[in-house]
């Protein structure tokens, strides 16, 4: 662990700096409890279409997810280990072994950060395939997705030569080599990671706006999308750190913000990608919901009406491409666009075609969300002379 006394290394600690001050409770405390809350999130996601009675089997934004959770747990786990070595404490109280094992922590830990948003960012873009059936955006998005996964890869991996250098620079006064200016470069690769969020997350609406659905159900989608955007506030708080970091001159002190919103980054956006997936059990509970609504208002049919029914009845439903029924946009539930045309031959009294003709126009003053039915009602009864 690091010393709370200047060890010489690097110095004398300034005036003012407290050695024995250190962030491990802000590393644990936010990282800890993301990455439970993402990994419930996946588990759902994963048990939800067993739960349903229409069952898929899992597409690939649902493979995609589970990897991008593995690497965001590499996240986490590059952050705790890093700990014990100086992550977090003041650059005057490590020793040069503990700044080396710490930055060559931070040499993987930027590629493993890179693939795991890379995966929540494909399986975001993929699963918005599915639904809406996109081509061309679902390409130019991939596009820039493994665009962003290459650039860092690749850079990291030539930032110095050689790549020993990436840490002995700071250590090793003899070190022979060069290398790019490596905080500006996790600077801007913080900047282009949130654009590429706010692009995704922009993908869908024009789509969800051209939907035949009523105003308040098209806010309710976006609103359930933009839900995504806790993503993009995480990657502007990531960048701030990126920028502090950047302008400090204590290392390893600025460094643990960046670990802690690289971390957080990839667990939120894996929370945001489940939560649209999670219609089975939105549905069982609108179901429920609706169905003890019905029961309370059901009459009851009694007499004269009870013994007629409709001789037949026939259900065209005209045959459209439907959302899967793991997501919260199945239109099953969530939308209008069905259309059913019903048609009735009924005979009987003519209570009942004074009933039917009550019942069209209680669906017409029912819920706006209702079916929309067209009916055509072929009425015969008896006509009875009385005796005098």
């Amino acid at each position: 662990m690091p010393s709370i006394t200047a060890t010489g290394d690097f110095g004398p600690a300034p005036a003012g700096v407290d050695l024995a001050k250190n962030q491990t409770g802000n590393l644990l405390g936010a990282v800890i409890p993301v990455a439970v809350f993402g990994t419930i999130a996946v588990i759902l996601r994963l048990v939800a279409p067993m739960k349903n009675k229409e069952a898929r089997k899992l597409a690939l934004d649902d493979y995609l997810i589970v990897a991008a959770l593995i690497f965001s747990w590499g996240t986490a786990i590059s952050c705790f280990i890093s700990i014990p070595y100086g992550n977090g404490y003041h650059l005057q109280s490590l020793n040069k072994a503990e700044f080396i094992t710490v930055w060559k922590i931070l040499f993987a830990y930027v590629m493993i950060y890179a693939t795991a948003i890379t995966f929540t960012k494909s399986s975001i873009v993929f699963f918005y395939g599915r639904i809406f059936n996109f081509r061309w955006s679902l390409g130019f998005c991939m596009f820039l997705v493994l665009g962003y996964w290459v650039t860092i890869i690749v850079t990291v991996a030539v930032a110095c030569r050689p790549l020993p250098y990436f840490w002995l620079a700071y250590t090793d006064p003899t070190a022979v080599g060069v290398c790019i200016d490596v905080p500006k470069f996790f600077f801007g690769n913080g900047i282009a990671a949130m654009l590429i969020d706010v692009i995704i997350l922009c993908m869908p609406m024009p789509t969800i706006y051209k939907l035949q659905m009523q105003s308040s159900q098209k806010l309710a989608v976006v609103g359930i999308l933009l839900l995504g955007s806790f993503v993009c506030v995480a990657s502007i708080c990531r960048i701030i750190s990126l920028q502090n970091n950047t302008h400090g001159t204590d290392a390893t002190w600025t460094m643990a913000p960046v670990f802690i919103w690289s971390s957080v980054e990839p667990f939120v956006g894996i929370i945001c990608a489940c939560l649209p997936t999670f219609g089975p059990f939105f549905r069982r509970w609108w179901s429920k919901a609706r169905t003890g609504r019905s029961s309370n208002s059901r009459n009851t049919p009694s007499g004269e009406n009870a013994s007629a029914s409709p001789s037949t009845t026939w259900l065209r439903k005209p045959r459209a491409k439907k959302p899967p029924m793991d997501s919260l946009f199945s239109i099953n539930e969530f939308s209008c666009v069905d259309e059913v045309e019903l048609m009735n031959d009924i005979s009987g009294p003519r209570s009942l075609r004074d009933e039917a003709v009550s019942d069209h126009h209680d669906v017409e003053r029912g819920d706006p969300c209702a079916i929309t039915v067209h009916q055509e009602v072929d009425v015969t009864w008896d006509k009875y002379k009385t005796r005098k």
